[in-house]
């Protein structure tokens, strides 16, 4: 087998071939273009002749979706190989030593993954990052509304009236200047009604963004927003992590963060949550597992169960997110997210 590997920058990519004792074959550096891709990919096949041929990419979801794209479509053998730790640079940091060290790791078959798909999970992702930009930079607006609110002239604070941010916007969008308020007021009442206008457009933003996303979502698993505590931003995080692409629903347990880790000692025997993995897809299982241990007869039941069983609250929770990725794993697997 030839290993080629990949390390990827904004503009260049330096790539490295392997042979399977792990001699050096050749390098290359291309551009990160169209014809930059089909040059490695002609640079690889002659290097492999009638070979089997793979591929080990740094960063395939970021400098390096481009190159994977291409390589897939051409029906090339692509990993990606998780970039090198503090500890395995003592011998430096180069791109040769990088792509280097990514072709090792191919042919050792340590410290791979199989890369997200693109297709309908790219577009899923895309929507996620939009949604999420106009929620936060809403919420910004709202909190700047807020303290703007705190610090305006007496005569304008009693007529906007206490309240949060969203109350404030509401009362805002209703209310005209007064033609005798002096200066201060006038321009606090300006830069406070053009706040809540952004923020009023950014929540419809958000609301398409949002409708966009379930009608993706049931376009892919029409009952998946059906079950309890799934809407569509968590259904969403669960399809863009493409579960499809795990061997095991253990193996998607520790990308999401729900693989329990031992934190036993002497004669106590426990486990504690896990503060690694995806935290987009652990935030939307932390999501489903609140709503359903409030609003899910099923759920609560089997929270009390535990919690009788001795395990404190957290522990509890921390099983109910185990169940639950598994149970999501089972469901999601053989979703079609390329096409």
């Amino acid at each position: 087998m030839i290993a080629v590997g990949v390390d990827t920058h904004k503009d260049s990519h330096f790539a490295v071939a392997l042979d399977r004792l792990g001699q050096v074959l050749g390098e290359l550096v291309i551009e990160v273009s169209a014809a930059g891709y089909r040059e490695l990919e002609r640079w690889a096949a002659g290097l492999a002749a009638n070979g089997q041929l793979a591929f080990g990419i740094e960063g395939t979801g970021s400098y390096g979706a481009g190159l994977r794209e291409h390589l897939q479509r051409g029906g090339h053998s692509v990993v990606e190989v998780e970039r090198p730790r503090r500890r395995d640079r003592r011998a430096g940091k180069s791109d040769r030593i990088d792509a280097l060290a990514a072709a090792k790791k191919v042919l050792a078959g340590e410290g791979l993954s199989t890369p997200r798909a693109g297709g309908v999970r790219a577009a899923l992702a895309a929507l996620l990052v939009a949604y999420h930009s106009c929620v936060s930079e809403r919420t910004r607006l709202l909190n700047q509304l807020q303290a703007l609110h705190v610090t305006a002239p007496a005569a304008l604070r009693e007529r906007i009236g206490e309240g949060s941010g969203k109350q404030l916007e509401r009362r805002l969008a209703k209310m005209r200047a007064r033609k005798d308020a002096e200066v201060a007021e006038r321009a606090a009442f300006a830069v406070m009604r053009d706040l809540a206008a952004h923020s009023r457009s950014l929540a419809v933003d958000a609301a398409r963004y949002e409708q966009e996303l379930a009608e993706l979502v049931r376009s892919l698993v029409p009952t998946l927003l059906e079950e309890v505590g799934i809407g569509p931003i968590s259904a969403a995080k669960l399809l863009a992590c493409d579960p499809g692409r795990f061997k095991s629903e253990a193996a998607f347990a520790r990308c999401n963060g729900t693989a329990p880790i031992p934190a036993s000692s002497g004669k106590t025997v426990r486990y504690r949550l896990n503060r690694g993995g995806d935290r987009q897809v652990n935030n939307a299982i932390h999501t489903i597992a609140l709503s359903r241990s409030q609003h899910h007869p099923e759920t609560r039941a089997y929270l009390d169960r535990r919690i009788g069983e001795g395990k404190t609250k957290r522990e509890a929770m921390r099983a109910l997110k185990r169940h639950l990725s598994r149970s999501l794993f089972n469901h999601l697997t053989e979703v079609p997210l390329t096409s």
